[in-house]
């Protein structure tokens, strides 16, 4: 999948709005900073008077979205109600699988009329020379954030990544590789393919990165790294992601970089914390 030319602009990569009414835009940008506040649900799922304010929202926006005629940003609210939707069902146990649910079911939406997209956020890309550098200097820039960060703070590795401290050594490599090869397809494909993507014909392309970047850090708060710092740093790596993938028009550097930062969190739980 190696290209060591780029054959010019995507779809989706224009420099401005070129897609639906301002009105569609703004609801598109509520609903992915709305798709980063999961940390929320906990405390939403017992009270129900401010999770029916939450859910109503949630509601407007979409209403609105779908009111304006714009495909894109009916994709991205449709993301965002699955994201949140699941995630207040079945709580954050299960995460990072309403994301992958929701990617899964924006891209069959795909065979609807109302629905149809380019699907530009499933083009790999390409890997040149340019590309090459960026990612090799975003993962080294994110792995040693993170091992910084990790040595400051001693963090708990959540759940399922403390849990293969206690496995074989092989056992608990293989399990840091699972959760990095799903975890990162799974934020990857809602925040730099739907999100970014969709984003770009709306609001332009460089807003596109910084308001999915702002949602992905605020996803962070109660993940690896955490807290106000963690959500920071997230939201710094977001950034760097979406360069990365607009740079490279398309989602292979990304990914490969993203998982290169989760085996980095793994064996930290597993060999440090």
């Amino acid at each position: 999948m190696t290209r060591t030319t780029t054959t010019g602009t995507a779809p989706g990569y224009a420099s401005g709005p070129a897609d639906g009414s301002r009105t569609a835009a703004v609801a598109a940008v509520i609903a992915v900073v709305l798709t980063g506040l999961p940390i929320v649900v906990p405390w939403l799922r017992s009270h129900p008077l401010p999770l029916v304010l939450y859910v109503s929202v949630l509601a407007a926006v979409t209403a609105v979205a779908l009111r304006t005629g714009s495909p894109r940003a009916a994709r991205v609210v449709l993301t965002s109600d699955l994201v949140l939707g699941i995630t207040l069902v079945t709580g954050l146990g299960t995460w990072p699988a309403p994301l992958g649910v929701a990617a899964l079911v924006v891209l069959a939406s795909g065979l609807l009329p109302r629905f149809h997209q380019e699907r530009e956020w499933l083009r790999p890309g390409v890997f040149n020379r340019e590309v090459l550098w960026l990612t090799l200097a975003t993962v080294v820039v994110s792995g040693a954030a993170l091992t910084v960060w990790a040595w400051l703070t001693d963090p708990s590795g959540g759940p399922y990544l403390t849990s293969l401290q206690q496995k074989p050594l092989l056992v608990g490599l293989l399990g840091i590789l699972a959760f990095s090869l799903i975890n990162s397809f799974c934020e990857e494909a809602v925040f730099r393919g739907v999100f970014q993507t969709e984003l770009t014909p709306l609001i332009g392309a460089l807003p596109a990165v910084a308001v999915q970047a702002v949602s992905f850090g605020l996803l962070h708060i109660t993940g690896f790294p955490s807290g106000a710092a963690g959500a920071l740093l997230a939201g710094v790596y977001g950034l760097l992601l979406g360069l990365v993938r607009r740079r490279s028009e398309g989602m292979a550097a990304p990914y490969v970089a993203h998982v290169c930062a989760d085996m980095t969190i793994g064996l930290l739980v597993l060999t440090v914390l």
